[in-house]
């Protein structure tokens, strides 16, 4: 992948990292906070369907691409909001390892950013 211009992160992304906190009852509780608002490049992949149960029921599924530039701390377990979906994030990739662009790989899908 060649690097992109400045004029190519041109959408704007939301990166959120997982947070888990106790209830008054001393159970867990999930909760996604605002890790970073970034500009982005974006390329959709792929798309399928698979099957959800041995009994029917499909998911659909997205596989998208987000080219960001070097942020430190971003992770596998968080997620990408852009456009009213939510991403989990399946590969963070260090572009070229010259800490200058990340590529995240990402899926819409069933886990929710775990």
């Amino acid at each position: 992948m060649p690097t992109p211009g400045a004029g190519k992160l041109n959408r704007k992304i939301t990166l959120e990292s997982l947070t888990q906190t106790r209830d008054s009852e001393g159970g867990i509780v999930d909760s996604w906070t605002l890790f970073a608002t970034v500009w982005a490049k974006v390329s959709n992949l792929s798309g399928n369907e698979r099957r959800v149960t041995d009994h029917g029921g499909k998911a659909g599924e997205v596989r998208t691409e987000f080219v960001i530039r070097y942020l430190p701390g971003v992770m596998t377990n968080m997620r990408v909001s852009y456009d009213s979906k939510l991403y989990d994030i399946a590969h963070v990739n260090d572009f070229g390892e010259a800490h200058r662009f990340i590529v995240l790989t990402c899926s819409t899908g069933m886990n929710d950013g775990r």
